[in-house]
């Protein structure tokens, strides 16, 4: 490209393009923000922007002062940001990119000790261990409020490093009556999404604890990936 400034109109056109598609509107003429942020969450958080962009174009191309050039121009860096909004809109990031990958998961059994899991917690600082069957699909989550779950269920029992899962299974099972839940999900899912699904509070004392990513977002589906509430904070301070 020549200049900045007109690689800023070009970038803008194709801004516009990719807003518009989300729109449901790809022909309209006019730059359908507001349209597309009530049916997309990554226009929606970057709304903001996208409406200072389209007013630094329109200061460019319908300009109100009759000497030559441009009453502005543009900066190499702030090109950089609006290149980086468009791909940012075209690559939105995604469950697929977001917490840890079934290879370095750490899984349990049914038949494995609680005390050799809960060593292996406090070494690696992780806070929730799915539970697998035959198939590689979750069943429960082990953590410490299963735990907890268990000791108010069970009253005057001892929870000893030699129990096995198996022993406690109903404090760890996906519809145990805890102060979390899971959810399983695509891994097509958007982060925008996945922000949302973290923040909402499902009831006074239930929030989502951890989200399972599988084929299709199905729960009888292998595991593919573990996301939890501290990755997906992670990863939005970077878009």
């Amino acid at each position: 490209m020549s200049n900045p400034t007109e690689g800023f109109i070009r970038t803008f056109e194709d801004i516009v393009r990719e807003v518009n598609g989300r729109a449901g509107s790809p022909s309209s003429h006019s730059f359908e923000i507001e349209r597309a942020s009530e049916r997309d969450g990554t226009v929606k958080k970057n709304r903001a922007l996208l409406v200072y962009v389209r007013d630094v174009r329109n200061a460019l191309q319908h300009p109100k002062h009759r000497s030559d050039g441009n009453a502005i121009e543009i900066s190499r860096a702030f090109l950089d940001e609006v290149g980086a909004l468009l791909n940012h809109l075209r690559n939105p990031p995604t469950a697929n990119s977001v917490g840890v990958p079934r290879k370095e998961i750490n899984t349990a059994r049914l038949t494995d000790q609680l005390g050799d899991l809960a060593d292996e917690m406090k070494r690696g600082g992780f806070t929730h261990v799915p539970i697998l069957d035959e198939r590689d699909t979750v069943i429960g989550v082990f953590n410490e409020a299963a735990v907890f779950h268990f000791l108010w269920a069970e009253p005057e029992t001892i929870v000893g490093r030699q129990m096995k899962i198996s022993d406690i299974f109903d404090s760890c099972s996906l519809d145990a009556n805890r102060m979390e839940t899971f959810r399983f999900l695509g891994p097509r899912t958007p982060l925008d999404s996945l922000i949302e699904m973290f923040l909402a509070v499902e009831s006074p004392l239930t929030r989502v604890g951890a989200a399972f990513v599988t084929a299709s977002g199905k729960e009888t589906e292998p595991l593919q990936r573990l996301i939890t509430p501290w990755d997906v904070l992670a990863m939005s301070t970077d878009v």
